[in-house]
């Protein structure tokens, strides 16, 4: 079944909401007409309890106003009964505590989800969550996604095989994960949307049994940058190596023009020596 889209999602919500607090008042009516005090009041707390679920933001104001219509109820149509009366004011109190309360911890609940989701949309790692058990990615955020030429929506639902295709590398991860390995971070090979091999550091933030938190950052980048950095040494290595053999060379040359100009040397002192013993006789 497809999901529904978020316009008929609202409009669901609130038909929900509409139709059980309808149903409340028409069996206030139905029960004052009719001699019933005993049970009534509880079908009340259905359609705030689903407003608290639904819009957390709007519960008080919600409950305020569906309490009043009750109360208004029993005063109009009951009012003449002083235990009703009674009892209607101690569940108008009950209805606005309930709704109060459950909206207090529901906005707590809603604004910390709020600051997690921050925090997970604007770190500089990737996250993503998956069930280890079937290995279907949970969430992601945009970051990973980004690096891995995915929508966020697109990744969400897929198996974990779609973008780390490794099946052993991958098992054996999840098995160190599954049995908390202290400091446990592997590299790994992950594919991207359009097929390209990207390379990823990855570490688990948080393990549940349903549920494993994890962050990724790309390396791809900084193994190109290493590979260059390399090249780069290597070929300063061997240029080093050329002009030590060319110094070498220029080196052996001179030590021959040396021993040549040193020997032309001794040559002409041993003429003229020559020359002289001559020149004595």
């Amino acid at each position: 079944m497809d999901q529904l889209s978020s316009e008929n999602e609202e409009i669901l919500r609130l038909f929900i909401i509409f139709a059980s607090s309808i149903g409340a008042i028409l069996t206030s009516i139905f029960s004052m007409t009719h001699g019933i005090f005993e049970v009534f009041p509880f079908l009340y707390i259905l359609p705030i309890i689903l407003c608290v679920y639904f819009y957390p933001r709007r519960a008080v104001m919600f409950s305020l106003g569906i309490s009043i219509l009750y109360i208004g109820i029993i005063y109009v149509l009951g009012f003449s009964n002083a235990t009703n009366i009674a009892i209607s004011t101690a569940w108008f109190a009950i209805f606005i505590t309930i709704g109060v309360v459950a909206s207090s911890y529901a906005n707590r609940l809603l604004e910390e989800k709020n600051r997690i989701k921050n925090i997970l949309d604007n770190t500089q790692d990737g996250i993503f969550c998956f069930d280890p058990r079937t290995t279907q990615i949970l969430e992601v955020n945009s970051k990973c996604a980004k690096w891995l030429r995915y929508g966020r929506k697109e990744l969400v639902g897929k198996t974990l095989s779609a973008i780390w295709p490794d099946d052993r590398e991958r098992n054996r991860f999840i098995e160190e994960t599954q049995a908390k390995i202290p400091d446990h971070e592997v590299e790994a090979l992950f594919r991207s949307h359009d097929g390209t091999i990207l390379r990823f550091a990855v570490a688990p933030i948080m393990v549940a049994n349903d549920k494993v938190l994890c962050s990724a950052i790309d390396l791809t980048g900084s193994a190109i940058i290493d590979e260059e950095i390399r090249r780069t040494l290597d070929e300063l290595e061997d240029q080093v190596r050329a002009r030590t053999a060319d110094l070498e060379r220029i080196n052996e040359e001179l030590r021959a023009e040396i021993l040549e100009h040193r020997r032309f040397e001794s040559q002409m002192i041993s003429q003229d020596r020559r020359k002289g013993e001559k020149v004595d006789k």
